[in-house]
């Protein structure tokens, strides 16, 4: 049995229906992302598990136990919120100590809590100060410690990060995905980050218009995703719209423009409209009339690492994504092939217009 299980949970605000029909099971010590664009649903529902919003239909369940009508402070969930929420009067001591304050729990036994957890969170030479003599991210690993001082059942994180530059963001991935295994809490990130999600996660769980749309390992729905609004989200990609021309031999042919483009898997049938999609690191440039289809680069970025390069073709704009091998890459204006194999190209179903 899971150990978190959310079973046909809804949320309307009015007419609004901000969450639908959400069933998520998650195991025990388990990282599971709910990720997906602003208004999604997925702070509603991370809110739904906390307590802070009543479910219009649905039920929620920890360890068996329905939870649904459980008020929060009585869950056992440690929550960190986006802005930290640190008792800025308070010692960093004192701010995590503060939840087993609420619990009654012993001083020495408090105190003993309190110095494994900031150990755990690497700030045990912090202990005396307050929140302003420390940086972001050491503020939020103090948000961290208080939500897990407590040894809650399910640690919940609301966009985390997000207040966080770029490279301390990047670290605290590391940071907290390394803590999160070291407990074993099983733990619900909330997330518009795609990058963010994949990196951290057990499973990522995208949501889209109140649904959930897709739940997988990030390399699955990364590779395979199920829908073109799954694609897009999940890093960049190049989509065509095209029509199913011939099914045969393991290989679907879709027509791009006047263009066949070849894809692995018979699941449409022809005359059927379809998408067409391949990751921009899938593609390798080639000599002309060498690869599936001819191009003009007309902009390129050097990013350090890696190279970005647009190109106009008979199918339409492809972007195309080369790592850096301490080469001149080809330039702007310059004309090139471009070629991938029928196992990157990958073909979704059509929404009607």
């Amino acid at each position: 049995m899971s150990f978190l299980r959310l079973e046909g949970l809804s949320k309307s605000f009015g007419n609004f229906v901000a969450v639908k029909d959400v069933n998520l099971e998650v195991e025990k010590g388990e990282f599971v992302s709910l990720l997906g664009p602003s208004g999604c649903g997925k702070t509603t529902t991370l809110q739904m598990i906390g307590g802070f919003v009543t479910p219009t239909e649905g039920k929620i369940f920890i360890n068996g136990q329905d939870i649904t009508e459980v008020k929060p402070n009585k869950r056992n969930l440690g929550i960190v919120f986006q802005s930290y929420a640190l008792f800025h009067h308070m010692t960093i001591h004192d701010n995590v100590a503060f939840g087993l304050e609420m619990r009654k729990i012993e001083k020495t036994e408090r105190d003993a809590r309190v110095r494994e957890t900031l150990s755990l969170v690497h700030l045990d030479e912090f202990a005396h100060r307050f929140p302003r003599e420390l940086s972001g991210g050491q503020q939020q690993r103090v948000a961290l410690a208080r939500a897990l001082v407590i040894r809650p059942e399910v640690l919940l994180l609301d966009e985390p990060l997000s207040a966080l530059d770029a490279k301390i963001r990047e670290d605290m991935r590391i940071e907290l995905r390394a803590i999160q295994r070291t407990v074993g809490t099983t733990t619900i990130l909330v997330t518009h980050d795609q990058s963010e999600a994949m990196a951290m996660s057990d499973r990522i769980a995208v949501m889209n218009n109140g649904k959930l749309v897709q739940v997988d390992q990030p390399h699955t729905a990364y590779e395979y995703p199920g829908d073109s609004f799954v694609t897009e989200f999940l890093g960049k990609s190049n989509m065509f719209a095209g029509i199913v021309k011939d099914v045969s031999d393991g290989l679907t042919a879709v027509d791009v423009a006047g263009v066949t483009v070849l894809a692995e898997g018979n699941q449409f049938e022809v005359e059927a409209a379809v998408n067409v999609s391949i990751r921009p690191e899938k593609i390798k440039f080639a000599k002309q009339s060498k690869g599936v289809i001819d191009g003009a680069i007309k902009a390129r970025i050097f990013l350090g690492n890696q190279w970005v390069f647009q190109l106009d073709t008979p199918m339409g704009e492809f972007v195309v994504v080369s790592q850096n091998t301490g080469h001149e890459e080809a330039e702007e204006g310059h004309k090139a092939g471009l070629d991938w194999s029928a196992q990157d190209m990958r073909i979704l179903p059509r929404e009607a217009d």
